[in-house]
Order: C-alpha cells, then structure tokens, then sequence
C-alpha cells in the first residue's frame, strides 16, 4: 500500500511542478513580451516627436547617424547570446561567485570596448562626415551610441541568463521612455540634431544605468571569482546565431547610410520616413521568431518532427503580413501622417514596395531561427551573398529611390529564398547521411 502511494505521490507532485514551471514561463514570456512593445512604441513615439521637430533634411541627418550606430554596434549580435549562456551555467550551479566575476568582466569590458569606439569616432568624424553628408562635430555621438548599445545588451543578457525577467523587462521599459522623454525635451530646448541625437543616447544610457544598479545590488555580497573563457566553444555556439543576425541588420540599417552618401538631403530624409514606415511591419511579424525559435528546439531536442511547428508559424507571419500590406497600399499616407507628419508625403509611393521589402527581412528572420533551433547552419554563407550583393548593387545602380526601394525588395526576396533552399538542402543531406 505504501509502496504505491510513493511512486503517485511523486508523480502528482512532479505534475505540480511541471505545472507550477509553465505557468511561470508564461508569466515571464508575456512580461517580456509587453516591455518589448513597450520599447519598440516608444521607439515609433520617438521618431514621430524628432520628424516632426526637425523637418525632413535634419530627421535624414538624424535616422543615417543612428543606423550608423546600430551597424556599429553588430558585435553585441555575437555577445549577447554568449555571456547569456555563461550566466545560465553559473546560475544553475548556484555560482554567485563566478556570476560576479562575469558581471565586473563584462562592466569593465564593454566600458572600455565603448572607450575604444569614441577613440575611434573622433580621428574618423572627418572623412565619415563626408560620406553621409553630416555635421562633423555628430560623428562621435555615433560612436558613444554604439558603445552604450554594446554595453547594456551585455548587461541585459546577464539579466536573460539569470532569469531576472523583470529586470530584464524593466529595462526594456526604461529605455523606451528615456528616449522619448529626451528627445522631446532636448528637441523643444531648440537642439535639433544635437538634440535628437543625445535623446535617443538617453534611452540605451537609462536602461543601462538601471541594469548595472541592479545586478550589481543583487551580487554585492558574493566574492568576484575569475571566469576562464572557453573562446572555441564560445565561436562555435555564437558564430551561427551572430551571422543571421548581423545579416538582417545590415539589410535593415545599412541602405539608409547608403542613401543618405548617395542623395540629397530632402530625398535621404523622405526615404528615412519610409523605412521607418516599413519597419512597422518588420516588428508586427517579428513575434514569429520568438514562438518558432524554443519549441523547433524542444521538438529537435525530442527528435519529434518540426515541420509543423514551421507551417504554423509560417501561416502567421502570412495573415500578419497580408494584413499590414493591405494598410499600407490603401492607408499609407495615414501611416506616414501618424508617424512623421504631413511633411513627408511624397514617402507615400515607396511604403509599399518597402513594406514587403521589410517582410522578406522578417521571413528571413524566422527561416534562420528555425534553422538555428534545429542545429542547420549551412544558410550563412548564402545569406552573407544575398546580403552585401543587395548592398553593392544599391552602392552601384541608385539612379532614383524607387530603383533603390526595387532593389531592396529583390536582394531580400532573394535572401529568403536562399535561407529556405538551404535548410531543405541541409535536412535532404542529413536524410541521407542516417540511411548510409
């Protein structure tokens, strides 16, 4: 009798916990999920105050500087996901030590990386003035930007490894509202560029700041243990997800720095407006990704077939998409008037044609996160070829915006397809390989 009850017991027990568990991922996954629209709103509430403050010759001035930045910043594609799994290991051996070691390695790190950056800025603000067609003395801003991106991401991916979603969360949050608190005040103060330009710095320097409060309080007590880094496991674990990622944002940034070398300024900042616009739709099906990503991997993990997790996320991104294509074609001088004002109108024919361009971006996106969750890592290196091949045909034919908007619908169709090829090629080949 007894010898039964245990065995159940545990089981009912076991069954508590699993649930118990769920229930708090679900928590901390919506969480998450409301601070990251939370930041991305007042990210569209950001620029909406600077367009309409700075008129469509600065705000040109403004978006290039700060795509500048975030090509910049690439490397925290890499570090992120790698100083989270350190700080996942330490965290399930209870390793404060070692968690404070990673944390003061990380703060003077990364201080130092953003140290480097503005060394860098300064002696290059000359020539890279001359490229994108603005004001010498913002050149460094660029690189301050660029550093302080860097070193929250790294913060905040000690805050994801260590579960502190609500650190993690709030982070998020202070971000968002930083960057629109700046940039209305510093804007209204009659800054302009220099206004809009330190607001959006206020928003990553805010989190920041929080960020480091509060991991710093929580292991104020644990004695700093050196971290002995493992550099080939850490290439091999990162290299894969740093190389999508840095992909999709050069396809997301890098044609606005080109634009801005390239045209005048009033049509640099109406083709800002549009990428802005198209970015909407970017982030409306970038949920895809965050549901596809951990249950291909748990059904990978299990051996169970994935193909069907893909399909359903798959037909998401299609309804989500479908639906803000639509908006866009019979709306989209609304769009643009909620988002920059009436100054930038004659955006309106390119929202569109930028709209799908930005939907590839995000298939993409959800094709190499499932091909990452399933360990298919051969679509690198044609993704790298559809990437700077998209980029060089805009450096060499961008006769008008139009051409150019064609050219970044092309190169991210492409990309997709190229994505999906090569994890059909890959799981063909693994076929093959288990029957030999």
């Amino acid at each position: 009798m007894n010898g039964s009850a245990t065995p159940l017991r545990t089981l009912v027990l076991r069954r508590g916990f699993e649930r118990l568990r769920s229930s708090a991922m679900l928590k901390q996954s919506v969480l998450v999920f409301v601070a990251s629209m939370v930041l991305n709103l007042c990210g569209f509430i950001a620029h909406a105050v600077a367009s309409r403050q700075l008129g469509v010759t600065i705000y040109g001035e403004l978006y290039a500087l700060i795509s500048a930045g975030v090509i910049a910043a690439l490397p925290a594609a890499f570090v992120g996901p790698v100083i989270a799994q350190l700080a996942a290991e330490f965290r399930a051996l209870h390793d404060d030590g070692h968690l404070r070691g990673l944390l003061d390695g990380v703060a003077f790190g990364f201080v130092a990386l953003g140290a480097l950056y503005l060394l860098v800025a300064i002696p290059g603000a000359v020539p890279f003035s001359r490229f994108l067609h603005v004001p010498v003395w913002s050149v460094p801003f660029v690189g301050v930007l660029a550093g302080i991106v860097l070193f929250v991401t790294a913060l905040r991916a000690i805050a994801q490894g260590t579960q502190d979603f609500a650190c993690y969360a709030l982070s998020s949050i202070a971000e968002g509202l930083a960057k629109v608190f700046g940039i209305a005040l510093l804007v209204a103060l009659g800054l302009r560029l220099a206004g809009g330009i330190v607001g959006f710095i206020c928003g990553p320097l805010a989190a920041s700041i929080y960020l480091g409060f509060r991991l710093r309080r929580r292991y104020a007590r644990a004695t700093a243990h050196r971290v002995r880094y493992d550099w080939r496991r850490i290439l091999n674990a990162g290299a894969g997800a740093a190389a999508a990622t840095i992909a999709i944002a050069l396809m997301g940034s890098a044609d606005v720095v080109l634009v801005k070398h390239f045209f005048d300024a009033h049509a640099a900042g109406l083709y800002a407006a549009a990428s802005l616009g198209g970015k909407i739709l970017l982030y409306l099906v970038g949920f895809v990704p965050t549901v596809l990503l951990p249950q291909a991997a748990d059904r990978h993990a299990r051996g169970a077939q994935t193909r069907e997790v893909l399909y359903g996320g798959l037909a998401m991104f299609a309804l989500a998409a479908l639906l803000g294509l639509f908006i866009f074609k019979f709306f989209g001088v609304y769009v643009l008037h909620a988002l920059v004002g009436h100054a930038f109108d004659a955006a309106a024919p390119l929202l569109v044609s930028y709209g799908l361009a930005m939907v590839m971006l995000a298939l993409t996106n959800a094709l190499t996160s499932y091909g990452i969750a399933t360990h298919r890592l051969g679509f690198t290196i044609p993704l790298f070829a559809c990437t700077f091949g998209t980029l060089a045909i805009i450096a060499v034919a961008h006769r008008s915006l139009g051409m150019v908007v064609e050219v970044m619908v092309i190169g991210n169709c492409a990309a997709a397809l190229a994505v999906g090829l090569a994890l059909v090629l890959q799981r063909n080949t693994g076929k093959r390989r288990s029957t030999l």
